[in-house]
């Protein structure tokens, strides 16, 4: 299939994120038969949308060190991922559904991974679905934290009395309906939850962390060395949190 370099602007074309990429593999035969097959009974495109994401937010939620060059078919395969790599199955499967898609880049206060992994004031890359739908391009990133995560960590932010933290904002959104802008990680309301900074749009991690337009964000040797000491905490702490919810009194 042919593929595309990066985006040179966020004003592309939803054509131009139809193809495929060394990380969006559409030509593997599993994946292309899983798009298939969520979305064979579908009635619409918003339909489509919403199957695959809903599928995509069924796999655990799990951090992986080398999210800029897994492919969409590897997440696929190991069933679990992180904003970076579920993003990049999302985004693999609606583009073998035919629905445009791609990723958005923003830098976001790391508090929301309080009581997982503590970077105290520091900032970290968040990826963020887009689907273009009914004629605009409409965000999600509902699907990286599982159900299950997602519910132990709300309890045990109501028991602290905080709003934000284990991976999730206590407002942010849960589920997706396909039509409106859906964010699990801040929101609106909340200023200190929300983005920093827009890095803008690419076909997938590989691309962005590669793109010679914001080299402040390239990764260093000793940045990957760091991740995948962070990774394995943040795996260990987020399994303890999903198989031991708080007792609420």
């Amino acid at each position: 299939m042919k593929t595309n370099p990066p985006f040179d602007h966020p004003a592309d074309q939803p054509g131009d994120c139809l193809v495929s990429t060394r990380l969006l593999d559409l030509e593997n035969s599993k994946l292309r038969l899983r798009a298939q097959s969520l979305t064979q009974l579908a009635q619409t495109d918003v339909q489509k949308a919403v199957l695959v994401h809903d599928f995509v937010k069924s796999l655990p939620f799990g951090c992986v060190a080398g999210f800029d060059h897994v492919s969409a078919s590897a997440v696929l395969k190991h069933g679990r991922g992180d904003c970076h790599s579920k993003g990049t199955l999302f985004v693999a499967l609606l583009r073998s559904a035919g629905l445009p898609a791609r990723l958005r880049f923003v830098s976001l206060p790391a508090s929301f991974l309080w009581g997982i992994f503590d970077l105290g004031d520091s900032v970290i890359t968040h990826a963020v679905g887009e689907v273009h739908l009914q004629g605009r391009w409409v965000q999600t990133d509902t699907y990286v934290t599982d159900i299950t995560l997602e519910a132990h960590a709300a309890m045990w932010l109501e028991r602290q009395q905080r709003s934000l933290g284990y991976g999730i904002h206590l407002q942010g959104s849960r589920f997706w309906d396909g039509q409106h802008d859906a964010h699990g990680q801040y929101h609106r309301n909340y200023f200190d939850s929300l983005p920093l900074n827009d890095w803008g749009v690419s076909h997938d991690p590989e691309h962005f962390y590669a793109d010679q337009a914001h080299p402040e964000l390239h990764m260093s040797w000793l940045t990957r060395a760091k991740w995948m000491v962070a990774a394995g905490v943040i795996n260990r702490r987020t399994r303890q949190l999903r198989s031991k919810p708080p007792v609420m009194v």
